[in-house]
């Protein structure tokens, strides 16, 4: 039902570290849409999100002798992501928001193929959750994209963002429960459908 994060194989990995510039090409087009939707959901703005992916791949590049391999690169690449949206937010000393952008909404929504038995509430929830996401703390979005929209389990997403599986529970939860508020306070017509 919902997309995986694709793992990045470690073969490719260890060409690219060796020089092989075809591998590195491959690794960085194997990279972006991993570190887009990074960006994405850490900026929520796709111009922004661009410009951080671009950021971070030249990064990777030029840290990429400094990967080791103890941990799963996506990981690694995770936390270059991260720190580097970080520094950003510090430069910029504002965080921007897409209110209506439908890039947004087009690049955040499930990677899972549609399903032509969605009923018109079911988009409708959709809509007014993709919303609401946008207004939880930068860490709660993290863990509704890796858990809810793409997939991961706890585990996974704990080792992706480098915290404990329990930090991604509870940030999974008080996310839910944020949403759950949000939709009780501003569209209580959509309260039943909430799993």
């Amino acid at each position: 039902m919902t997309g995986r994060t694709a793992r990045i194989p470690t073969r490719l990995v260890s060409l690219a570290r060796t020089g092989d510039e075809a591998a590195l090409r491959e690794l960085v087009e194997a990279a972006y849409p991993m570190v887009r939707r990074w960006a994405l959901v850490r900026t929520g703005d796709p111009a922004d999100a661009e410009d951080l992916t671009q950021d971070v791949l030249v990064t990777m590049i030029r840290k990429l002798q400094t990967f080791h391999g103890d941990a799963r690169f996506e990981s690694w690449l995770y936390a270059l992501t991260r720190n580097a949206a970080l520094d950003r937010h510090r430069r910029t000393a504002r965080a921007r928001r897409s209110e209506g952008d439908p890039r947004t909404e087009r690049e955040l929504k499930p990677t899972c193929p549609p399903d032509p038995a969605r009923s018109l509430a079911d988009a409708e929830l959709r809509t007014a959750l993709l919303d609401l996401f946008r207004r939880l703390p930068e860490r709660q979005r993290e863990v509704v994209d890796l858990v809810e929209l793409r997939g991961l389990g706890a585990a996974e997403a704990s080792e992706v963002m480098g915290v404990e599986p329990v930090s991604v529970r509870v940030h999974l939860f008080k996310a839910r429960r944020s949403l759950r508020s949000l939709i009780l306070a501003e569209r209580p017509d959509l309260a039943e459908e909430l799993p």
